[in-house]
């Protein structure tokens, strides 16, 4: 468990990363916001660059156990890809630090890479057991969905913009594309 002095510097470090970016923000500044001194910074996290890791690492567990609960709210798995789309896009929308030019890829990518795929073998494999896959190769649709994410996640740090009803079209037309949705109707389709 974190202790209540990490998690305030924590808390201020999202706060100052998110306001002023990675890059502009010193460990001087987070500690006199944080009300403690900068060697506590050092001593709980090594360095900024430690900091951040921390703070992505605790955003990825969050994005992952609220996963784990909409999942399991859900009952069909189109459902539950849209929640994953959503929740991926909501990650990056909350915490614009993520998107910062000066964070690497490869700070923030393979443990969110590494959770969603897991969620994704799920969903896929609990369509594939109940016949709603329009491809039987599971593989490569978990392959496809998570280049697809990808691209939302390069579009979301590029700062492009899109309306809400077109990221819901293209969520609904992705997963449409994936699942038998008039299996899931009841054999009705969707017009």
């Amino acid at each position: 468990m974190i202790k209540r002095k990490q998690q305030q510097i924590l808390r201020t470090a999202e706060i100052m990363f998110n306001r002023f970016g990675v890059k502009k923000t010193a460990v001087d500044d987070i500690a006199h916001d944080a009300r403690v001194a900068k060697a506590t910074i050092y001593n709980y996290f090594g360095s900024k660059e430690g900091l951040l890791k921390a703070l992505i690492l605790e955003k990825i567990q969050q994005f992952d156990q609220k996963l784990q609960e909409l999942l399991t709210a859900n009952t069909q798995p189109i459902e539950k890809m849209k929640t994953l789309i959503r929740e991926h896009i909501q990650l990056f929308i909350n915490n614009p630090f993520i998107k910062d030019s000066s964070l690497h890829d490869e700070d923030f990518s393979e443990e969110l890479n590494v959770s969603e795929q897991h969620i994704l073998q799920k969903i896929i494999s609990e369509a594939s057991k109940a016949g709603l896959l329009h491809n039987a190769n599971s593989q490569q649709i978990i392959n496809a969905m998570q280049l697809f994410l990808k691209g939302i996640e390069a579009t979301l740090k590029n700062s492009i913009t899109y309306s809400l009803d077109s990221l819901e079209s293209s969520i609904d037309f992705i997963s449409n594309s994936i699942f038998k949705t008039n299996k899931i109707n009841g054999g009705k389709t969707n017009a």
